[in-house]
């Protein structure tokens, strides 16, 4: 209903007169502009769910996989797994080298269109090998540096290896373990995890010798070890050397276990020239660490020609030996070494008046070069052909002291006497400056390994541990002659020595 507006004016004026407010105007209606409704930004963006929900997935363990696929390291840092798989993959591959053969196939005429299998076809591996690293501080240092593991997971058999690489990891070691555990594959290439009752176990000397047959095969063994059993014999029977545990093996000292690993490796090697000896190695070492009896019979097993007599294995034994201690006609000796041989190559062979072999220094040169010439040359001939042999091996600087010697013997023989006393004389001075540089050099190369070593060889705690074993060990009481006379000679000395 709308009033007239002289009406309105009208109730307005009343409504000031008495004191009351005038009612507000009626609202005119306007049409404002339309806007577009603010979004409303959430907290946190939805995050889409994945298959087996938004739980974060661990990690991926970083491990380091070998060229053949057979070793797979896990732990450390990428350069210490790289050096680890690297250096276990070497090792197979040098054993493949020692098992495979390389000349079975040379002489077998080739038919069209057929192929030989490749290496990598015919030594395919059947159990993988699993290594862990394991740091400084994740753990109790154990007994043992290095620990094997065998395990069945679905049916499937794994070996493992555990490294404790404090304070560092020693590569003979790694060698070692990784010869060991190539013995356990080719051991269970054929096993089943329900067959496997018996533990598995690979004496040390089969170990050593795989080691040292590789040395061999690479030219980079020590003779001199080789020689120094042969010549002083080795302290270890056969039956001895395959009864030797793994334990005991770390007790021995140093010098037992330098002569255990030479006697090895001359047994594996004979062992690896018998007839077809490459083939029966590898089934040998199929056996070797399953094999609970004993190993000489296992080794007829396989040996066919060890069977010609009980001694046929030791015979081939100490030949291999034997032929390992004779030197190369390329091998140099040393300045000392050179003048040792030197002094003993410059006699002369006479006989005496009733007829019997006399063997004279050279400084008897005058004595020699007053005998008729046919006794002369037959004085000076050894030591002709033992320079000459000498020449071979000798150090490089001796080579024109020897040439000179031999003019010197061709001149006695002649009946020159062309100054000998002085030439003499200076070849003795020149071979005493030699000796002595040699000796000094050696005195310092001592020294700088010495203040450079960074740990200790052990080769004293050795010395002092025998010292104290012979000590403690009662001594024999010996009955004989001299001792009798010797314990009278103490007891009348000593009441002596103590007033």
């Amino acid at each position: 209903m709308m009033f007239p507006r002289a009406v309105s004016l009208c109730l307005l004026s009343c409504a000031v007169l008495r004191g009351q407010e005038p009612p507000p105007p009626p609202a005119i209606p306007v049409e404002e502009p339309e806007q577009e409704p603010t979004p409303v930004v959430p907290d946190q963006q939805p995050v889409p769910v994945a298959p087996g929900g938004n739980v974060p997935r661990p990690k991926p363990t970083e491990q380091s996989v070998s060229e053949s696929g057979m070793f797979r390291v896990r732990g450390g840092d990428a350069l210490r797994r790289s050096s680890v798989v690297l250096g276990l993959e070497q090792v197979r591959q040098q054993f493949l080298d020692l098992l495979r053969d390389q000349t079975a196939n040379a002489d077998k005429p080739k038919r069209a269109g057929f192929q030989e299998p490749s290496a990598k076809a015919t030594d395919n591996f059947k159990v993988p090998v699993n290594v862990e690293i394991i740091s400084p501080g994740d753990g109790p240092a154990p007994a043992r540096r290095i620990e094997f593991g065998l395990f069945n997971i679905e049916g499937q058999l794994s070996l493992s290896i555990r490294i404790h690489s404090d304070p560092g990891i020693d590569q003979e070691r790694l060698e070692r373990a990784a010869f060991t555990v190539l013995l356990y594959e080719r051991a269970l290439r054929t096993a089943k995890p329900g067959d496997l009752e018996d533990p598995l176990v690979v004496r040390p000397w089969l170990v050593e010798g795989l080691v040292e047959a590789r040395k061999w095969r690479e030219g980079s063994a020590d003779r001199r070890l080789y020689e120094g059993v042969f010549r002083r014999g080795g302290g270890f029977t056969m039956d001895e050397m395959f009864e030797l545990s793994d334990r005991s093996f770390e007790q021995l000292d140093s010098a037992s276990r330098l002569s255990f690993r030479a006697l090895s490796g001359a047994l594996v090697m004979a062992l690896l020239e018998q007839p077809q000896g490459k083939e029966a190695f590898r089934n040998f070492c199929g056996e070797a660490a399953r094999f609970s009896g004993e190993m000489p019979v296992l080794m007829r097993k396989h040996f066919p020609d060890l069977n010609l007599s009980e001694k046929s294995l030791a015979k081939w034994w100490a030949l291999t030996l034997a032929k390992l201690v004779q030197p190369a006609l390329t091998e140099v000796l040393p300045v000392l070494e050179t003048e040792r041989d030197l002094s003993a190559a410059l006699q002369f062979h006479t006989r005496d008046a009733d007829g019997n072999a006399l063997d004279q220094g050279l400084e008897t040169w005058k004595d020699i070069a007053a005998l008729e010439e046919t006794q002369r040359a037959e004085a000076v001939r050894p030591a002709e052909d033992g320079l000459v042999r000498l020449s071979y091996r000798c150090f490089p600087s001796y080579r024109p002291i020897i040439q000179e010697y031999q003019q010197i013997l061709r001149d006695i023989v002649a009946g020159k006497d062309s100054k000998l006393e002085e030439r003499l004389a200076e070849l003795s001075e020149q071979r005493l400056i030699r000796a002595q540089r040699a000796t000094h050099a050696r005195d310092y190369l001592d020294f700088f390994e010495i203040s450079r070593a960074r740990d200790l060889s052990g080769e004293f705690d050795d010395y002092m541990k025998l010292k104290k074993e012979l000590e403690e060990r009662p001594r024999p009481k010996r009955t004989d002659r001299l001792t009798e006379v010797l314990d009278t000679m103490q007891k009348a000395y000593e009441p002596k020595v103590k007033r």
